[in-house]
C-alpha cells in the first residue's frame, strides 16, 4: 500500500501514466472511487455507487449488437454476483470492495456471452462514465490509496490522456447544457404534451410520455441504445419550453457531482458558444425525437403485485398508478394464480413471506403453467434483502427487490425486464 499527496481530480489521473501496476483508491464524500492501471494505461475503473446498475446498463446497451445478452442473463447475472453472499462467493475471484462486478464480466466472457473485443468495449464505456463524473469533483485536495490489484483478467486498455481529453470534451458539452441539465442523472418527465405538440407529431409525444418515467439520461441511453449526451442535448428545447419537466438525481445518483458548476468561471466564454451551437443545431429536431422514440412500442403494460401487505401493495400503487401502468393488486396468494391466469400480465411482483402459499411456492406453480411459463417474476423481499437465492432460482424467479424501495428503484426494475 502506497499512500500519496493530495492532487486535484485530473492530477490524480495523470499520475496514473507513470505509477506501477495496481489499482488507486479515492475517497470523496463517503464515495469511493477505484481505478486500475497496468503498464500506464486504465484497465478499469469503478465507484461505489450502484457498480452493478452501471454494469447492467452499459450490457443493455451492447444487446443490440449482441442479442444474448438479454433480460434473461442480465437477471441471472444480478442473482448470481450482485451483493455477493457466501452462496455466491465460489464466484469472486477478487478480494476488492468496488470491484465485485467485474467477475461478471468475467464469467459473460468465459461463458462466451462476449468476445474479449466485446467485452473490451463494454470496460471502456464503463471507464468513461466513471472518469465523467470523477472529473467533475470539486475539490483540489484529494487523497488517494495504491494498492496492488488482484484482477486475473483484463480485456481492455485506455492510453489515460487520450482518455481524459475525449472525457473533458464531453464534459464541456454537458456543461453547455447547464444550468437546467446539470446532470446524466436528472430525471426528466413529460408535463405538456400540448407545448411539445408545436414541435413534434402527436405520436411522437405519445412515445415520448411512455419513454420517459422516471428514467435519469443514462437509462434512457440503455433503454433508447443513445448516448446520454446525445438525448439531453436533444430533449433540452423541450425542457427549455416547458413540455419538459427536470427532477433531481434520484438517490444515491443525488451524492454525484455535477456536470455544471456556475462557481467555475474558467472557460465560460467557450462554453456560451458552445450553447449557441447547440440550441441551433436543436432547432427542427423533431425528426431526431421521433428516431429514439420510434422503437419503443406504445403499449400499456400489465403489472400484478402479490402481497399480503395492505400497506405494500398501497405503496406500490401509489408509485405505478400515475405512470400508465395497468396494476393489479392482489393480496391472498391462495386466489392469485387463477387471476394472473385470467390476467396473462407483463410483470408479476410477488412476495417471499406470505401465509399459506408463499412466494416459492406460488413462483414454482406460476412456471409450470403453459402460458405463464415465460413472464418475469420478481421476487419482493424484507428483512433486510435476505433471499434464499438458490432456492428462488429453482423456483424460476427472474430476479429480486428488497424492501423498503422507493419509486426509482421499482421503475429500474420494470426496465429492466419490461423495455
Amino acid at each position: 500500500m502506497i499512500k500519496d499527496q493530495k492532487q486535484s481530480a485530473r492530477e490524480v489521473l495523470r499520475s496514473l501514466v507513470s505509477s506501477k501496476d495496481g489499482c488507486m483508491y479515492v475517497f470523496h464524500d463517503q464515495i469511493r472511487w477505484a481505478f486500475y492501471v497496468e503498464k500506464g494505461k486504465l484497465v478499469y475503473a469503478s465507484h461505489s455507487l450502484e457498480s452493478f446498475e452501471r454494469v447492467e446498463r452499459h450490457l443493455r446497451g451492447l444487446s443490440r449488437e449482441v442479442p444474448t445478452l438479454n433480460d434473461k442473463l442480465r437477471s441471472q447475472l444480478r442473482l448470481m454476483f450482485d451483493d455477493l453472499s457466501p452462496e455466491t462467493a465460489k464466484y469472486k475471484v477478487t478480494s476488492e470492495t468496488l470491484c465485485t462486478e467485474y467477475p461478471a464480466i468475467r464469467w459473460l466472457v468465459g461463458e462466451n456471452y462476449l468476445t474479449k473485443i466485446i467485452a473490451g468495449k463494454l470496460i471502456a464505456r464503463i471507464i468513461q462514465e466513471v472518469i465523467e463524473t470523477f472529473l467533475c469533483l470539486p475539490s483540489n485536495d484529494l487523497s488517494h490509496t495504491f494498492y496492488e490489484h488482484l484482477l486475473k483478467e483484463t480485456y481492455c486498455s485506455l492510453p489515460i490522456d487520450r482518455t481524459l481529453e475525449v472525457v473533458e470534451q464531453r464534459l464541456q458539452a454537458w456543461y453547455s447544457l447547464g444550468p437546467t441539465i446539470y446532470s446524466p442523472y436528472q430525471c426528466p418527465y413529460l408535463v405538456s404534451p400540448t407545448v411539445a405538440t408545436k414541435r413534434m407529431s402527436a405520436e411522437t409525444v405519445q412515445r415520448l410520455g411512455l419513454i420517459l418515467r422516471g428514467f435519469n439520461f443514462c437509462q434512457l441511453g440503455a433503454l433508447l441504445g443513445k448516448d446520454a449526451l446525445a438525448i439531453a442535448k436533444q430533449l433540452s428545447p423541450l425542457i427549455r419550453e416547458g413540455a419538459i419537466s427536470l427532477k433531481e438525481p434520484l438517490i444515491p445518483f443525488n451524492q454525484l457531482p455535477r456536470t455544471y458548476d456556475p462557481t467555475l468561471k474558467e472557460g465560460s466564454k467557450k462554453n456560451e458558444q458552445l450553447l449557441e451551437a447547440d440550441t441551433k443545431e436543436e432547432e427542427g429536431g423533431d425528426d431526431d425525437i421521433s428516431q429514439i422514440t420510434s422503437q419503443q412500442p406504445v403499449k400499456t403494460w400489465k403489472i400484478v403485485c402479490i402481497d399480503d401487505s395492505e400497506s405494500m401493495l398501497s405503496i406500490i400503487s401509489s408509485y405505478l398508478g400515475n405512470q400508465d401502468f395497468q396494476v393489479t393488486l392482489i393480496q391472498d396468494s391462495m386466489k392469485a394464480l387463477m387471476k394472473i391466469t385470467s390476467i396473462r400480465p407483463d410483470l408479476i411482483l410477488l412476495d417471499i413471506g406470505m401465509p399459506n402459499v408463499d412466494g416459492y411456492q406460488l413462483c414454482s406453480l406460476i412456471r409450470k403453467s403453459s402460458i405463464l411459463k415465460d413472464i418475469p417474476i420478481v421476487m419482493v423481499t424484507g428483512n433486510k434483502g435476505l433471499i434464499d437465492r438458490a432456492r428462488a432460482r429453482l423456483a424460476g424467479a427472474t430476479d429480486y427487490l428488497a424492501k423498503p424501495f422507493v419509486q426509482a428503484d421499482l421503475l429500474r426494475m420494470i426496465m429492466r425486464h419490461l423495455m
